[in-house]
């Protein structure tokens, strides 16, 4: 499972992902074609962390703690 796939089970959805970061949902969809990895050019790390409830770490497997 992707971090992204981890994000849009962890919001129930896409468009509720999208909604909750303030994206569309073809941000989120161009994500997933891409490979699934999250991307931080519109959204931060952290924004991410605190709207899905998940771990830096398990959105952002390279991420040092």
């Amino acid at each position: 499972m992707t971090p992204l796939e981890k994000a849009i089970d962890a919001l129930g959805g896409k468009s509720k992902l999208a909604a909750a970061l303030g994206v569309s949902p073809q941000f989120i969809h161009r994500m997933q074609v891409r490979g699934g990895n999250i991307s931080t050019r519109k959204v931060t790390a952290d924004e991410w962390a605190k709207v899905t409830g998940l771990s830096k770490k398990e959105l952002f497997p390279e991420y040092q703690d």
